[in-house]
């Protein structure tokens, strides 16, 4: 399976780049006027090497500890959340300048739970870049916008995916080795999703910073489950 073009180099020929910043105290916003919060609610998808998720669901990351000058440490609880195989969304704060990390306790302040706060996300990407569309790819077919490097995002939008279910009532097989590709074929296609069991792992292994999962979703009776597991994650001494 060929390489897929250059990525648009918005964000300078890489994927988005987060910052984990230390979480500020929140400054009420005015009852009468509109969260600004909420309108800068995006989310990436990244992989969580080695994970095998079995299930579809928005697993919260437990708090982890980072170093800090001097020896000390900070203990960090950021919004992500292990989805499904080896994909983890990251819900994020878009800047002008950046994508910062949004915090648990920020996504707390705002009254969301994690359902609610990735629909409000989803939204907003939709709003800034238009619905995704579906094209040509070699003997597959991609899904994605003028602007690739969220691409991977449309992963997480069922209502695309009831659509397509709609038109191939055997199901989807779907990947995203890249942020900036995400693919699928019909699951009778044969052909295509044998070419996607080999090809994938390779696309994925190639990718660079780009690199997403290597896995085989498959979207049938309304619910995710992984077809073919992320590869093995090579062995540091090879």
């Amino acid at each position: 399976m060929p390489a897929p073009p250059p990525a648009v180099a918005k964000y300078g020929g890489r994927p988005p780049e987060l910052r984990l910043a230390m979480p500020s105290i929140p400054h009420p916003p005015s009852v009468a006027a509109p969260d600004p919060r909420l309108s800068a609610l995006l989310f990436v998808l990244r992989e969580r090497s080695g994970a095998d998720k079995p299930d579809e669901s928005l697993a919260r990351v437990e708090p982890f500890s980072v170093p800090m000058p001097g020896g000390a440490s900070a203990t960090l609880a950021p919004a992500w959340f292990d989805l499904i195989g080896d994909l983890q969304l990251r819900l994020v704060r878009d800047t002008p300048d950046s994508m910062l990390t949004l915090h648990a306790a920020e996504l707390d302040d705002l009254g969301l739970g994690a359902d609610d706060a990735v629909a409000a996300a989803l939204s907003n990407l939709e709003r800034r870049l238009g619905p995704p569309a579906v094209t040509p790819w070699h003997n597959l077919r991609r899904v994605g916008t003028a602007e690739d490097e969220l691409d991977s995002n449309w992963f997480v939008d069922r209502a695309f995916w009831r659509a397509r279910l709609a038109e191939h009532p055997a199901g989807v097989v779907v990947a995203a080795p890249r942020t900036d590709l995400l693919l699928f074929a019909p699951a009778d296609d044969v052909a295509a999703v044998a070419s996607m069991r080999v090809g994938i792992p390779d696309l994925h292994a190639q990718a660079g910073d780009w690199r997403l999962s290597s896995a085989l979703y498959l979207f049938e009776d309304d619910r995710w489950t992984v077809l073919q597991p992320a590869a093995p994650v090579p062995d540091a001494a090879d």
